[in-house]
């Protein structure tokens, strides 16, 4: 698992604008707490190189990669996202076809230390979002065993209140019924959930449940983002 850092804008201006908000200071008792629905993929964790965590999955482990996408992403992954299929089993098919040699474990393992490149900035502006009462949630589409990664192996979930994720409500974003699960697993009202996520498709949808929504391209820091909010 790697970090990452980058320019950080909007950290001074935070503890002021927060309290300009309709709802005021977060932390305050009986204050209506917005809820930060941060995805992952994108966001928070990245590959560790520029394009795919399976940039070298050829020349490491044998394996053609647009086989891979092919045999693998288009006609299985459907189903383990939506925790329809386990992983271990797609895997246990998939892989004697695409190198004989490679196990499971192996792969999985290639693949999520490969896929954990945290962004430090990102992360910071969530604890100092959390120091002011913003609940944080990780909205994802993910399968069981990613999903545990995050929060245990990379140690995220010392970092939100929990993760969110397709395989768990078996839906997916963009879909409607993943944001209603989503909202009433947190508990907080439609109008309070903020997301946050690098697809356009999801932020679209995000607004038509009755979220608020920003699409993340980097341009804007989480804090900044949250002083539009007021």
């Amino acid at each position: 698992m790697k970090r990452t850092s980058g320019v950080r804008p909007g950290l001074a201006l935070f503890t002021i604008a927060v309290t300009q908000l309709p709802c005021g200071n977060y932390a305050e008792e009986g204050a209506m707490k917005p809820t930060l629905m941060l995805d992952v993929d994108g966001v928070l964790v990245h590959s560790a190189h520029a394009g795919s965590w399976a940039t070298d999955i050829e020349q490491d482990l044998g394996i053609d990669p647009q086989r891979l996408a092919e045999d693998f992403f288009a006609r299985q992954w459907p189903d383990v996202i939506v925790g329809k299929k386990a992983l271990m089993p797609v895997l246990e098919e998939c892989l004697p076809t695409l190198s004989p040699d490679v196990r499971p474990e192996t792969f999985i393992d290639y693949w999520f230390s490969r896929d954990s490149t945290i962004d430090d900035v990102v992360l910071a502006d969530v604890g100092t979002l959390r120091s002011n009462g913003v609940a944080v949630w990780l909205t994802t589409n993910q399968e069981h065993m990613r999903a545990r990664y995050l929060m245990e192996t990379m140690g995220l979930g010392d970092h939100v209140e929990g993760i969110i994720y397709s395989a768990a409500l078996g839906t997916k974003k963009p879909e409607r019924p993943f944001f209603n699960a989503a909202a009433r697993r947190t508990g907080a009202t439609v109008d309070r959930h903020v997301l946050v996520d690098d697809s356009k498709a999801n932020v679209s949808a995000a607004r038509e449940a009755g979220w608020h929504a920003f699409h993340w391209t980097r341009d804007q820091s989480l804090l900044q983002i949250f002083d539009q909010l007021g």
